[in-house]
């Protein structure tokens, strides 16, 4: 029922509407009276053939001359939409109604009712169809005065813009550039490859929008810099991607950076030779003198001329600097572990493992992987002050029952993982921690990585990863903390190349 509703009164509104457009005719237009001028005329025809009897040639019945109304309405139809078309369609019927009263006969009346009627539904709908026409046109229009308004300012900022602008193609070739992309890289650039402009692998990763945050590239001019590169999708309408690049010029940023961690790595190194002299400082002087008189002091303690009373005080010296000798011995240990100089960095993680299990009670294994390798003294020291820091961390808080600690010797990289089971924490939250930063900065100063990943109740894994057997990278990526388990997130989590 609601549906036949619908259909009944949907008419209405256009008749309504075209009753008042009717009624707002476009009086102040030339062509408007000459339509009406035109539907007289017809009027005047049909009412004389009426009148005079006259027969049409062919058999045309009289009734059919009532069809020339059509033309004129359809005129006005597509030159004033609905007002026209309303107008002139209340204007045929208003002259037409003293024929179909006074001078029709029965049959001729309904002949030309009919007509009529076919004539006022056609002028309606026709109109309200060329009034929704003429509306999507100037909306179509204002859209695309507001697109082209929109792409010449695009194109003014893309010409006027200081940084560089290149428009690629999903297979790296160069579209389009502005002046300051054609400055720095010279030329016709249009149809290279934008491999030849920032090398493969830069290119390869732009053209997969994981632009690295820093590229090399050499000017027209034979110039070194580096450049920060966004990536933008560009709207084409061939199913061909496009991607509009834009670079901004970071060389003195990147420089004062790298001599950042520079300076950062110099001086954790520099601590480290600091400990190692202290250390070895407090081995071959204080140590071997507190020996020294603990020796002597056991000798004399051992004269029969002694009474027991000396004797016994002797003792209590001796007691007294063994527990010195032994703090000494711990405090040298905590400087820099003997066995790292000497016997190497998996014979330190072993004794480093097993004091932590022994202090903690935590149940703790270091696992190998791969074919040992010779470590130079700074790469060594990097992965065991990094595994000290994390079972630190484990012990301080974590309260974990067990921990994990692999180091995997690849051809190309140093692997060492710290896993434990402990309380973990909100790695989306701010790293302030001084030993993190530590870590971070060691790895950033060899050329690796540093990873971290941990969500509250499911520990904490911590990767640090060291190349070995190249030099190292002149580039920094930001440092970033994820939590464990997200879908999203990429593999690094606390992450620096330098």
């Amino acid at each position: 029922m609601i549906g036949k509703r619908e259909a009944v009164s949907k008419p209405l509104p256009l008749l309504r509407k075209a009753f008042g457009s009717a009624t707002r005719p476009p009086i102040g237009d030339r062509r408007f009276w000459f339509v009406q001028a035109l539907i007289l005329a017809i009027v005047l025809g049909h009412l004389g053939i009426d009148v005079s009897s006259v027969r049409l040639p062919l058999g045309i019945p009289i009734f059919a001359t009532v069809g020339l109304f059509l033309v004129p309405i359809i005129y006005a139809t597509l030159n004033f939409g609905i007002t026209g078309s309303g107008a002139s369609a209340a204007w045929v019927t208003l002259l037409m109604l003293p024929d179909l009263v006074l001078v029709d006969s029965q049959t001729e009346r309904w002949a030309d009712g009919t007509m009529l009627v076919m004539i006022d539904v056609v002028a309606v709908v026709v109109g309200q169809r060329m009034e929704r026409q003429v509306a999507a046109g100037q909306r179509t229009a204002a859209a695309l005065s507001v697109a082209r308004a929109a792409e010449a300012r695009f194109r003014a900022l893309f010409e006027t813009s200081s940084a560089p602008v290149l428009v690629i193609d999903g297979r790296g070739v160069v579209r389009e550039t502005n002046p300051a992309a054609s400055k720095l890289f010279g030329p016709r650039l249009t149809r290279r490859r934008l491999h030849e402009l920032v090398g493969g692998k830069a290119a390869d990763a732009v053209l997969a929008q994981q632009p690295p945050r820093f590229m090399r590239i050499r000017t027209a001019t034979g110039e070194s810099r580096v450049l920060h590169a966004s990536t933008t999708p560009v709207p084409n309408p061939s199913a061909e991607p496009m991607f509009q690049i834009v670079l901004l010029d970071v060389t003195d940023e990147h420089e004062q950076e790298v001599r950042t961690h520079e300076f950062a790595g110099r001086l954790l190194s520099g601590h480290e030779e600091e400990r190692r002299r202290i250390q070895q400082g407090i081995h071959d002087e204080p140590l071997q003198t507190l020996l020294y008189v603990r020796g002597r002091l056991e000798a004399v303690s051992k004269e029969s001329s002694l009474d027991v009373g000396a004797r016994s005080d002797i003792n209590g010296i001796r007691g007294t600097l063994a527990d010195v000798v032994e703090q000494l011995m711990e405090l040298a240990r905590d400087l820099r572990p003997f066995t790292l100089d000497d016997l190497g960095l998996v014979t330190s993680l072993r004794r480093l493992v097993s004091d932590f299990t022994g202090r903690t009670g935590v149940e703790a294994h270091l696992r190998l992987r791969g074919a040992e390798k010779d470590l130079t003294p700074e790469i060594a020291t990097a992965l065991f002050r990094v595994a000290e820091e994390a079972l630190r961390n484990v012990e301080r808080h974590a309260a974990a029952d067990r921990v994990a600690v692999d180091l995997v010797f690849g051809r190309r990289e140093l692997h060492l993982r710290v896993k434990d089971d402990g309380i973990g924490f909100l790695a989306s939250r701010p790293v302030a921690s001084l030993g993190l930063l530590s870590m971070q900065e060691r790895a950033a100063y060899l050329g690796g990585r540093l990873e971290l990943e941990s969500l509250p109740s499911e520990g904490t894994r911590l990767h640090l990863v060291i190349p070995i057997g190249r030099s190292r990278r002149p580039f920094v990526e930001p440092f970033r903390v994820s939590p464990a388990g997200d879908a999203n997130r990429t593999p690094t989590a606390i992450r620096r190349n330098a």
